[in-house]
């Protein structure tokens, strides 16, 4: 049995995946806590497999990113002037590693003495040593909680100034993610989150790097639409209460962006390519117009605002206690068939989304689609499918995703030294030896291989393993080859758990 949660804009989805599935909703005002007890009556949370998708870190970036004050500390070392990013201090660490110049610790006191609601931490080099972060760290925890400290070496890619961006991402969420983490594991144990390109990972590796849950949502859709249809290319199109997602599926996967831009600032995050309308179930209704924004739950679940759900209820759907969206809507409407406009303004915003992507067949999913996604289709000229469980997709597909790692791996056999994502480790290759280009990817392979069976992944689910870069040369000297450097960077590839095939 395994446990998927999708902690949406509205509601939190769960999905219980065992011989049969068996889905479970709850509105957000009974939080996570809520739908984790819900699920205490079905299972020992402790013994299962639990794996939760949050949009919180989505909700904290587009809500607070600029309300929380990010004390960024650089150290960069020679050549490029990087203080448009953060504050530069003393302390280098070399292209290969090595620490060529250390850190003044009266200078980073002096910097830490600044009030902030965060920290980030960023060394050029730290991908390949990280011992100067850690250094900057142990000071820092003089001055900061560690759960709002963030060291860029764990985001694992060379690129200095957008992995700098990327650790300010992560300072600015580390405290929100730490303190879910810590409810999680009251009621479940050990678990995994699930991350924005339709992977999943321990939680222990989500506190060190959580800018990789952005938009963890949308890819959880896409890959709960393809699970339950089998067909590999649409458009999956999920009608929340907040907003409606699109998501491109594109063999059997959802599309995937790199570098993905926050606040106007290019990163190092990686995540399911997706759209948005901001229209959804809960769109409050006023003067007989759709608004794009949200401000209670339905009429007919016992909310305040009349929404799109109670215009459809008074146009002869039954959605919840539609007499009561029908009462209301009597006060708004001088004929409740006059709602019809508001059901079909909504129906054109999505249909047009749907052509500007010129899909030839949609996947409806969320709590409107069974109503919902055949008249959209009829207007946007695509055929469509409804997965059972169509209002539970995205906690569906949190629940049959497999695990997913990437590994940034740096060997230097002229000086004996292997990194693994900032950790030096012990060498697998002698000292001055020369492997084979394949003998550097089979080592790295096999490190990520190693780390994801530590944490509990069968082993048939980490075969598929992708080589994302490699880059290899000699280094010669005095005429003499000394040895071999290698950059290479492994992952194992997203897909569908072989738990639940």
């Amino acid at each position: 049995m395994v446990i998927g949660i999708d902690v949406g804009g509205t509601n939190t989805d769960a999905a219980i995946v065992g011989e049969e599935i068996v889905t479970i909703k709850v509105p957000n005002e009974e939080g996570i806590g809520g739908i984790l007890k819900k699920l205490l009556e079905y299972s020992d949370l402790k013994k299962e497999k639990v794996i939760v998708s949050t949009s919180l870190p989505l909700n904290l970036i587009l809500s607070k990113f600029n309300k929380s004050k990010t004390l960024t500390l650089l150290i960069p070392g020679p050549g490029l002037n990087y203080a448009n990013l953060g504050k530069i201090v003393q302390g280098f660490v070399n292209h290969r590693g090595d620490i060529t110049e250390n850190i003044d610790e009266k200078e980073i006191r002096d910097v830490f003495k600044e009030k902030a609601d965060n920290v980030a931490i960023a060394s050029k080099f730290s991908v390949r040593n990280a011992e100067i972060e850690y250094k900057v760290l142990e000071i820092a925890k003089d001055y900061f909680d560690e759960k709002v400290i963030a060291l860029s070496h764990h985001i694992g890619m060379l690129s200095f100034p957008l992995r700098a961006n990327t650790t300010v991402v992560n300072a600015k969420l580390s405290k929100t993610v730490y303190e879910l983490t810590d409810l999680i594991k009251s009621y479940a144990g050990d678990f995994f989150y699930y991350k924005g390109d339709g992977g999943i990972i321990p939680y222990q590796m989500a506190l060190k790097n959580p800018s990789e849950l952005y938009n963890s949502s949308p890819a959880a859709v896409a890959v709960g639409a393809y699970y339950l249809t089998k067909e590999k290319n649409a458009l999956v199109l999920d009608m929340g209460g907040t907003t409606t997602d699109f998501v491109i599926l594109e063999n059997g996967m959802p599309k995937i962006i790199e570098g993905v831009e926050i606040m106007g600032k290019k990163t190092l995050i990686r995540c399911v390519d997706s759209f948005s309308i901001p229209f959804g179930g809960d769109s409050v209704v006023e003067e007989g117009k759709l608004k794009p924004y949200r401000e209670d739950r339905a009429v007919a679940f016992g909310g305040s605002k009349f929404t799109l759900t109670d215009a459809l209820n008074c146009i002869e759907f039954e959605i919840g206690n539609a007499k009561a969206s029908r009462e209301v809507g009597k006060e708004l409407f001088e004929d409740l068939r006059d709602a019809e406009e508001v059901v079909n303004n909504y129906i054109f915003l999505v249909s047009e989304a749907i052509k500007s992507v010129d899909a030839e067949r949609i996947i409806g999913t969320g709590y409107l689609a069974k109503l919902l996604t055949p008249i959209i289709a009829k207007k946007a000229n695509v055929s469509f499918i409804i997965p059972e469980h169509s209002e539970a997709v995205n906690a569906v597909g949190v629940a049959v995703s497999k695990i997913s790692l990437t590994l940034y791996a740096r060997f230097d056999t002229e000086i004996g030294r292997v990194t693994f994502n900032g950790l030096i480790e012990e060498s697998p290759f002698k000292q001055g030896s020369l492997p084979e280009d394949d003998e550097f990817i089979d080592a790295a392979i096999k490190r990520v291989k190693d780390i994801a069976l530590s944490y509990g992944a069968p082993k048939d689910e980490v075969k598929d393993v992708r080589v994302i870069y490699f880059n290899a040369y000699t280094v010669v000297r005095g005429g003499i080859k000394r040895g071999k450097i290698a950059d290479v960077i492994v992952q194992i590839q997203p897909g569908i758990s072989s738990a639940v095939y």
